[in-house]
């Protein structure tokens, strides 16, 4: 059996376990394996055979938190899986893809640019402010592909409700661990750029009910070209964006909101529309 086990700790599972968290939960955590399946494959996606060696199997629960401990997931994984340089399986190559994540994201929102470049012998190398640290085996492949999910363990933090979240291997060493204290820490910050822009668009859908869409951006506007989500901010009529949908082009009024993800090239979190006209 894997020394592994996953668990959450808080009121939330004080006597009983509140099932939404449950649930949340253990999908993230099958997330996390689907991810690290896909990095060291080089798989966009798994096929039904993959999933019938990729299983995650809890053998028991313990009680005090919500403890889960896993069983034989890797059984047959492993001897397809490539060989991993740097280390010596698939859970300190996650490790070092966590702690990955952790360090660029910490800068991140400490408003440091980051710089992420890979050598010649397997490794990353993350450049921060003065910093600079070297990261072994597939970080940056395992990490892409994790972020999702550590994003999902992240929602599921809540105060004292839900404190903690980990994956822990042998010794109680933390394969990831998250706490609500940092809660949002895997989210890139982002800033609104107070000036006012006009966009020239086509408006391609629209969600009433949360005041939300998205937009085609063609070339020669105030930001590059492309496809942004969009959030409604000012008194313009819901029936005003869904009629702009008949339109080629309408024009926006709009402020910028920024991101500053170390994982993505999109600068560009969404597009805050105070005004819309045909």
């Amino acid at each position: 059996m894997d020394p592994y086990k996953f668990e959450m700790k808080g009121r939330a599972f004080d006597g009983s376990d509140r099932l939404d968290k449950v649930a949340a939960g253990l999908t993230a955590l099958q997330h996390v394996f689907d991810g690290q399946f896909r990095a060291l494959t080089d798989k966009k996606r798994l096929s039904d055979q993959d999933r019938r060696l990729l299983q995650v199997r809890i053998e028991r629960y313990e009680d005090g938190s919500f403890i889960a401990i896993l069983g034989s997931i890797y059984t047959g994984v492993q001897t397809v899986l490539p060989f991993l340089q740097g280390t010596p399986n698939v859970w300190e190559a996650t490790k070092n893809a966590f702690d990955f994540l952790v360090a660029i994201f910490q800068a991140a929102h400490r408003g440091e640019s980051v710089a992420v470049s890979q050598n010649g012998d397997g490794n990353t190398v993350v450049i921060a402010g003065d910093s600079h640290q070297v990261f072994n085996g597939p970080v940056y492949q395992i990490g892409t592909q994790i972020i999702g999910a550590v994003r999902e363990f992240d929602e599921l933090l809540e105060g004292d409700e839900v404190q903690a979240v980990a994956l822990k291997g042998p010794d109680e060493t933390p394969v990831l661990e998250l706490t609500s204290d940092t809660k949002g820490l895997f989210l890139p910050p982002t800033r609104v750029d107070e000036t006012p822009v006009k966009l020239s668009c086509d408006i391609y859908d629209f969600n009433k009910y949360e005041n939300v869409g998205k937009a085609r951006v063609p070339v020669d506007q105030a930001i590059p070209p492309g496809n942004y989500r969009f959030k409604n901010v000012g008194d313009q009529a819901v029936e005003d964006f869904i009629l702009s949908m008949t339109e080629a082009q309408v024009s926006l009024l709009c402020l910028i909101k920024y991101q500053h993800d170390p994982l993505s090239e999109n600068k560009i979190a969404e597009i805050l529309v105070m005004g819309i006209a045909a």
